[in-house]
């Protein structure tokens, strides 16, 4: 049976060293980001009166979006749109808004909770309250270069009880790849089936002749990228907003109808990271997680899924088969389930010892078969 711990662990007071397969993360870009979903409901909800605009907090123009923004260090660089959301892609990664929902991720070193403030100002200002809010994010590859309350879990979580009353868990080995995860959940009936779901896959180790098309190229768009590199077919008939960075490294937002997906490439081989995440309603995400590895081509992987019961994914333990993904073995498998009607999984995995044997066997019948045919000759 999985275990999931309650006790926070600090990666920078452990002296936290991520086991890799390539080189040291000295110096590197820290790619894993930091995630900040707030849910909202309208203000009087409890007396039954709803004055709220029905576009809710897609009401707040770009410039607002900035200011809110500001707190965390970083910059809107482009906008997209469809009928149900809004999409920014971000300087270090990505804001989507929905009417009653905001989600944001960032990179690097930015310091996103620190616009938790100014984000319940806006839904204040859009006639709404915080009715959950889910934080999360893997563990850091250099956590003593963040700024607080980033630097360690456990400030992280004293920060946000100073203004949520949440729980915080830490999911998977602590020692090696873990998810870290803090929920304060004020929705008032519980009962009522919900349907949300959110995919995540966090990817290391990347192959170095997949990331050379994220390095900056003359003549080679951004949207040549997406295309040649296989991630405009992950979902078809997206909208996409893609922006490619310079020297390296590559973000995009997609829009499919109400879902929306997102990626963020730091393809430096020293500090190699890809991360996807989506929220698009899939009843198993087999094909969707094969997809991915295959474009990326990690050494290792780690996934997270938020299933709540009324979602397509009625069972968030097997939301995929490991059997689909035969070259990775199972480090780990962690599973919590929540009194509010959600689960959360998190796995880690990594290339087998056994895949990578076979792949260098090829060469050596080759090279032995070319010696055949020499002597033959």
């Amino acid at each position: 049976m999985p275990i999931m711990s309650t006790e926070i662990f600090n990666e920078s007071d452990a002296g936290f060293v991520i086991e890799s397969t390539q080189n040291c993360y000295a110096d590197g870009f820290e790619g894993p980001e930091k995630k900040l979903d707030i849910r909202f409901c309208p203000i009087n909800k409890i007396t039954g009166k709803n004055s709220t605009s029905k576009i809710g907090l897609r009401a707040i123009n770009k410039d607002r979006w900035q200011q809110v923004l500001d707190s965390a260090r970083c910059t809107i660089i482009s906008q997209t749109s469809n009928q149900f959301m809004d999409s920014y892609v971000l300087s270090e990664s990505s804001l989507f808004v929905y009417p009653r929902r905001a989600m944001v991720k960032t990179c690097g070193t930015t310091t996103l909770l620190h616009l938790i403030a100014k984000m319940v100002e806006v839904g204040k200002e859009c006639g709404l309250e915080v009715e959950m809010v889910v934080f999360s994010r893997k563990n850091l590859n250099q956590p003593t270069k963040q700024i607080f309350p980033h630097c360690s879990f456990n400030d992280e979580v004293a920060f946000l009880n100073k203004i949520f009353k949440g729980e915080a868990y830490v999911m998977g080995d602590v020692n090696k790849d873990h998810w870290n995860l803090y929920i304060a959940d004020y929705r008032k009936n519980k009962t009522v089936q919900r349907t949300e779901q959110t995919f995540e896959v966090m990817m290391h180790d990347l192959n170095p002749e997949v990331m050379k098309q994220f390095f900056k190229r003359e003549g080679v768009s951004a949207l040549d990228t997406t295309v040649s590199s296989g991630i405009s077919n992950l979902l078809p008939g997206s909208i996409i907003d893609d922006f490619q960075f310079d020297p390296c490294g590559y973000s995009m937002n997609g829009l499919l109808d109400q879902w929306y997906w997102t990626i963020h490439i730091t393809p430096e081989s020293h500090c190699s990271y890809v991360s996807f995440d989506t929220n698009i309603a899939l009843p198993d995400f087999n094909q969707l997680l094969r997809n991915v590895l295959n474009v990326f081509k990690p050494g290792r992987f780690t996934t997270a899924i938020y299933s709540e019961d009324g979602s397509p994914v009625s069972d968030a333990y097997s939301a995929f088969d490991i059997n689909s993904i035969p070259e990775f073995s199972i480090q780990n498998k962690t599973l919590h389930g929540f009194d509010g009607g959600y689960d959360v999984v998190v796995s880690n995995f990594k290339l087998s010892d056994q895949y990578l044997i076979q792949q260098k066997q090829p060469i050596i019948q080759t090279a032995d078969q070319q010696q055949v045919d020499l002597i033959q000759v």
